[in-house]
């Protein structure tokens, strides 16, 4: 079986292949993978869920998408900052699902 990984622009609902711009995913649920930024590793993570809370960086209190991974990172889809990535203390557990 092949892999194939989509990137997806801020807000929008589609995602084109990588490797085939041809290649689409429509939709707004979250997805089994994410790839980190090479600045912070470049690995790849298993999404866990994806929860609604408050931006970790704007102070309006606004809420948005966070995507919890199976690293002690996380990333948050602000609109007005991007896609925010940050440290959590520890992966979730099979409990916290």
């Amino acid at each position: 079986m092949s892999e194939m990984w989509f990137e997806r622009e801020l807000g929008s609902p589609v995602s084109k292949g990588i490797t085939d711009p041809t290649s689409l995913l429509l939709g707004h649920g979250a997805p089994d993978w994410v790839r980190l930024p090479q600045e912070i590793g470049g690995t790849r993570a298993k999404v866990v869920k994806a929860i609604a809370a408050p931006c970790p960086v704007c102070e309006s209190g606004h809420t948005v998408r966070h995507l919890i991974l199976d690293l002690p990172v996380s990333v948050a889809e602000c609109p007005l900052k991007g896609f925010l990535w940050y440290e959590r203390p520890e992966p979730p557990t099979k409990r916290e699902e």
